[in-house]
């Protein structure tokens, strides 16, 4: 399995989220660097020691734009080691995938009541990780 750097779309709902699989903090900011994408690198510049000190993180962030003064929400899923596909790291994935759909969907409808909406974003986020964890 390799290295990923990857944006998921969030189908129907506006917004994307960063997925970083088996990059530890610095290299995540250099490719970030690499890329020209600033606002996500300065969304997690703060961050350095969180992720550092840990393994599987889901993540929302504010960017604000000095110069305009608008904020953009940011959002990633950041696996440090090798997924094993066993029924843990499955788990592991889908708790991480449950933190966007919570970060990211109280802002755009009721969760009460368009919880099927939520579900289709958790089953296509998840599908959008495994396939770039499996290369695809």
């Amino acid at each position: 399995m390799t290295k990923v750097l990857h944006w998921l779309d969030t189908g129907i709902f506006p917004a994307s989220v960063l997925f970083s699989y088996q990059f530890e903090y610095d290299e995540i900011i250099s490719l970030l660097k690499q890329k020209r994408a600033t606002y996500w690198k300065e969304g997690i510049l703060d961050d350095k020691e969180l992720i550092d000190g840990g393994t599987y993180f889901g993540l929302r962030r504010t960017h604000e734009n000095l110069k305009t003064g608008v904020e953009k929400k940011l959002f990633y899923i950041i696996i440090k080691e090798e997924f094993k596909f066993t029924d843990y790291e499955y788990c592991k994935l889908a708790h991480e995938v449950l933190h966007i759909c919570q970060f990211m969907l109280p802002a755009i409808l009721n969760r009460d009541r368009e919880y099927e909406c939520e579900a289709y974003l958790h089953t296509h986020l998840m599908y959008q990780c495994l396939k770039a964890i499996r290369g695809k």
